[in-house]
């Protein structure tokens, strides 16, 4: 069972995961693909992809939301992957790391969900 200390709130953002990490399968460092956010919070998400990566692999998750010039990129690890009716859900949370729009997220996190609901 998953712990969280915030509410996750239901999304379809786009997104795009780089995989730049993985101790468990290095064949995957490198691998870029796009799905969809299921919900999201502050600091983390949930999403569907048919790719398997195991808890502790490090991505980029760039979030795309309206326009280009909103995309947020977010370093993040994945906390657990489980397959439910065939398809592998997975939970990350995001890291602080420089480079990144954590912060530019953080701030924004309010008016992204209300525009997105």
């Amino acid at each position: 069972m998953e712990s969280r200390s915030e509410d996750r709130i239901e999304s379809k953002l786009n997104i795009s995961v780089h995989v730049h990490l993985c101790e468990d399968k290095p064949e995957l460092v490198g691998t870029t693909f796009h799905c969809e956010a299921c919900d999201i919070s502050p600091h983390g998400m949930r999403f569907i992809s048919e790719l398997g990566l195991p808890p502790g692999t490090l991505v980029n998750v760039t979030i795309g939301v309206e326009t280009p010039d909103t995309n947020f990129l977010l370093f993040s690890e994945v906390c657990w992957e489980f397959e439910s009716d065939g398809k592998l859900m997975k939970g990350v949370r995001f890291l602080e790391a420089e480079h990144t729009d954590l912060r530019r997220w953080l701030y924004s996190f309010d008016t992204i969900v209300s525009r997105a609901a």
